[in-house]
């Protein structure tokens, strides 16, 4: 039998994917690119491929992260999404044996993944 899989934001998270589908409803524009509908379009077709595949996304090598980061987000199990413009949507899983939750921690742009993850500009 096939688990379920449950689709739940962090709050801070969340609350930053409401106010972007506010910013597209409104029909705001962002200063930089991606744009912010391209920018939704992205995570929603992210959310999709996780919901039917829940380790659809790369899992980051534990060496990468930090103990900061392990403190902030609470595991050291986390999968990376390439979205548009080189943004990321990281998520980790939380399950039992009735259900698979994606838990969707953050969405980012590029430069503050690599300083997360302690990535060096070439």
């Amino acid at each position: 039998m096939k688990k379920p899989v449950i689709i739940q934001f962090d709050e801070e998270a969340y609350n930053e994917f409401q106010n972007l589908q506010e910013a597209v409803a409104n029909n705001k524009h962002s200063k930089n690119k991606p744009t912010y509908e391209q920018l939704l379009t992205s995570i929603n077709t992210a959310l999709k491929n996780i919901k039917a595949n829940y380790r659809y996304g790369d899992l980051i090598p534990r060496r990468l992260i930090s103990k900061t980061t392990r403190d902030k987000y609470g595991t050291d199990k986390i999968f990376r999404v390439e979205l548009v413009g080189y943004w990321r949507l990281l998520y980790t899983l939380i399950g039992d044996e009735v259900k698979i939750i994606a838990f969707i921690l953050e969405y980012m742009d590029h430069n503050k993944y690599n300083k997360i993850f302690g990535y060096k500009k070439r």
